[in-house]
C-alpha cells in the first residue's frame, strides 16, 4: 500500500530530522514520512523492479524473501545475446549464476567475524601475528581487524602517497601493503585491498583452527599465495553456505566460455559478451564469489535468521558497517544522505546493502540489500545500466511497497 504525500524535497535531511523531531518512528520513508508498520509487499517490489527495468539493460535478475523464505524471483532480458549462441539467445533467468564482485566482500566479512571468533578472537585484535611470516610486518603493527573491516585502515590513504602503488590485489601486492604500512583510525575511504588482505588473513585463521591441509606432506606447510585462496573457499563452504543450505559456490574462472556473459550499454542481440570471473590469486575476499540472485538472498535471508553467524557479531557488523556499504551504487536512490563514515538512520532506517560492480567495455553490477521489516532483496545486472544504479532500484522498490 501506498502512504506517501507531498512534501518539499528541496529542504535537507538535517532540516527533515529537525522538523519531525522526536515523533519520528523508527523507520521513515526517504522523504521524511512514516512508512507503514508493516512488511514491504512483495508483489509491488517486484512490479517496481521489472518496471524500473524495463529497457535499462541487456538482463537482470531478482529475487525477495521475507521472514527466511524466498518470495519472488523474476528476471528480465537475456542472460546471452544470440551472437554468442549460434542465433539463439538464452534468456536471464533467477538461478543463473554470476560474479557478485564486491557484494562478496559481506560474505568475507562474515567469515572474518566467524574465524575471530573460532581462534578466540575480537575485532579489536591485532592482526599482525597473523599475517604470513616471511612479511615486515614493522609498519603495520597497529592494524586491526576492526580497521580492516570497516575500511578505517587508512590503506586506501596510504596506497594513493604511493607512487608506483600494486595494480592489482594479490597476495604480492597485499605484502607491498603491509610492508608500506599505513596510519589506522583514518577516515572511513573504500579500499578493496582491506578485504583482499582479510582473504590471506582468514586462510591463516582457519588453517589453525581446523583446515585441512592442501598438500600430500605429512608435516604441517604455511600458508601460500599457492593454497591460501582453497582455504578459505573451504571455510565458506563448510561454515557459511551449508549451513544456508547453498551448494556449488565458487569463483568463476576468467576465460570461461559458458555461463552468463556481460555485455556493453545499450547492448543488443548482434552484441557480443564476455564471462566476467576472478582468479583464484584474488578470489573470495574483496571480489569473485559467483552466486545468482535466489542463492544470495537465501545467503541474506539465513544471515539475518542466525543461522550463519551469532546475533551478537551480526549487530556488531551492522553498528560498524562491516561488510555493508550503504552509500554505494547509489544506494539512497538519490535521496539526501549523511557524510561516508556517519551512522544514518534517517534516509535508509534499518537498511543494510552492499553494491558491486566489474566496470570496462562490458559490465556487471549487483546488490544485495536487507531491510528492518525482514525483507531481503538481491539485483544482479549483466550489462551497464542506462541511468541509475542497482541498489537505488531495490531501495526504491522497497519504499514504495510499504
Amino acid at each position: 500500500m501506498k502512504i506517501r504525500t507531498a512534501l518539499a524535497t528541496t529542504l535537507t535531511s538535517a532540516a527533515l530530522a529537525s522538523a519531525i523531531g522526536a515523533a519520528l518512528p523508527s523507520a521513515a520513508h526517504a522523504d521524511g514520512l512514516p512508512l507503514a508498520n508493516t512488511q514491504a509487499s512483495v508483489s509491488e517490489m517486484r512490479t517496481s523492479v521489472a518496471t524500473q527495468m524495463q529497457g535499462r539493460a541487456f538482463g537482470w535478475q531478482l529475487a525477495i524473501s521475507q521472514n527466511g523464505a524466498l518470495k519472488a524471483a523474476d528476471a528480465g532480458g537475456f542472460a546471452i545475446s544470440a551472437a554468442d549462441n549460434n542465433g539463439v539467445a538464452v534468456p536471464m533467468q533467477a538461478g543463473m549464476q554470476m560474479e557478485l564482485a564486491s557484494v562478496t566482500k559481506n560474505v568475507t566479512a562474515v567469515a572474518t567475524m566467524k574465524l575471530l571468533r573460532r581462534n578466540g578472537l575480537t575485532p579489536e585484535t591485532l592482526v599482525w601475528p597473523y599475517l604470513p611470516k616471511g612479511w615486515d610486518v614493522t609498519k603495520f603493527k597497529q592494524v586491526r581487524f576492526r580497521h580492516l573491516l570497516t575500511h578505517t585502515s587508512g590503506i586506501n590513504q596510504a596506497l594513493a602517497a604511493m607512487a608506483n602503488p600494486p595494480s592489482n590485489n594479490s597476495w604480492a601486492a597485499m605484502q607491498v601493503v603491509v610492508e608500506n604500512g599505513t596510519t589506522v583510525d583514518s577516515q572511513r575511504a573504500y579500499k578493496n585491498a582491506n578485504f583482499a588482505l582479510l582473504r590471506v588473513i582468514d586462510a591463516e585463521l582457519w588453517n589453525r583452527s581446523g583446515g585441512k591441509k592442501y598438500s600430500n606432506a605429512a608435516e604441517e606447510l604455511p600458508i601460500t599465495a599457492a593454497n591460501h585462496t582453497a582455504y578459505v573457499l573451504e571455510f565458506m563452504t563448510e561454515h557459511i553456505f551449508k549451513p544456508a543450505a547453498i551448494a556449488g559456490i565458487g569463483c568463476i574462472t576468467p576465460g570461461t566460455t559458458t555461463g552468463v556473459r556481460s555485455y556493453p550499454l545499450n547492448a543488443t542481440q548482434a552484441s557480443t559478451g564476455v564471462v566476467l570471473g576472478t582468479s583464484s590469486a584474488e578470489c573470495a575476499g574483496a571480489r569473485g564469489l559467483a552466486m545468482s540472485s535466489a542463492q544470495l538472498v537465501q545467503y541474506l535471508s539465513k544471515l539475518r535468521a542466525g543461522t550463519i553467524i551469532t546475533q551478537a557479531d551480526l549487530d556488531w557488523m551492522d553498528e560498524f558497517r562491516a561488510g555493508w556499504n550503504e552509500d554505494s551504487n547509489g544506494g539512497d536512490g538519490g535521496q539526501f544522505g549523511v557524510p561516508d563514515g556517519v551512522a544514518d538512520n534517517f534516509r535508509s532506517p534499518g537498511a543494510y546493502w552492499h553494491g558491486g560492480d566489474l566496470l570496462g567495455s562490458r559490465e556487471l553490477h549487483t546488490c544485495a540489500m536487507t531491510f528492518d521489516d525482514g525483507t531481503q532483496a538481491t539485483l544482479l545486472v549483466n550489462s551497464e545500466l542506462t541511468s541509475g544504479t542497482q541498489c537505488g532500484v531495490l531501495l526504491k522498490a522497497w519504499y514504495e511497497a510499504k
